[in-house]
């Protein structure tokens, strides 16, 4: 059984690694085509009709799918106001609570949008841009997103209950403050 959960949370991780990857070719690819169709628009002062929607598309696919690989990495945004201040064992739970919380939310959200995708596929709907590209394909975004970010927190969260078993957590939490970053002071004295 734990040679499954092992082999299941491989292939998960490396689905979040694949959509990581390609989001972040995503992001560029945005910015490209914004580039360019600034370029055209200004330079040439041709009108162009997909640029705008594909990279909207493109950034839906950024946010949606990059989450899992964010979460895999543990590198989303935190305010750790009050748990840098708790014990090492309660911070560990804290964290798992607030995962199973978040893992939740992620199902729900998943749950209601594969149905969303399926209507949009089946309907064959488009967008009502001159370009009119299918709206499935935008729509699938959000549902395999969430599945992604779902089944990472499972692994995440089983891998933070193994660890509190085991009694294997920093014993202080690491903080993110501006730290490093002297910020200059305005002479109190106008000339």
């Amino acid at each position: 059984m734990k040679r499954l959960g092992r082999i299941l949370a491989l292939i998960i991780n490396g689905l979040t690694y694949i959509t990581g990857w390609i989001a972040a070719l995503s992001l560029v690819a945005a910015a490209i085509i914004v580039t360019e169709c600034v370029i055209v628009r200004k330079v040439f002062g041709v009108s162009t009709i997909w640029q705008i929607e594909a990279s909207v598309f493109l950034l839906i696919l950024v946010v949606f799918t990059g989450a899992a690989f964010v979460q895999k990495n543990e590198h989303q945004l935190n305010v750790d106001l009050v748990i840098i201040h708790l014990s090492p064992k309660t911070r560990e739970v804290t964290l798992i609570i607030v995962s199973i919380i978040s893992c939740i939310l992620a199902l729900i959200l998943a749950w209601y949008a594969w149905p969303m995708w399926w209507e949009a596929l089946v309907n064959n709907e488009h967008s009502e841009s001159l370009w009119g590209p299918p709206l499935w394909i935008p729509y699938l975004f959000l549902p395999l997103g969430m599945t992604l970010l779902f089944l990472q927190y499972i692994v995440y969260i089983g891998d933070k209950i193994i660890a509190l078993k085991k009694g294997e957590f920093a014993e202080e939490k690491e903080r993110f403050e501006l730290k490093d970053i002297e910020i200059p002071k305005a002479d109190s004295d106008p000339k």
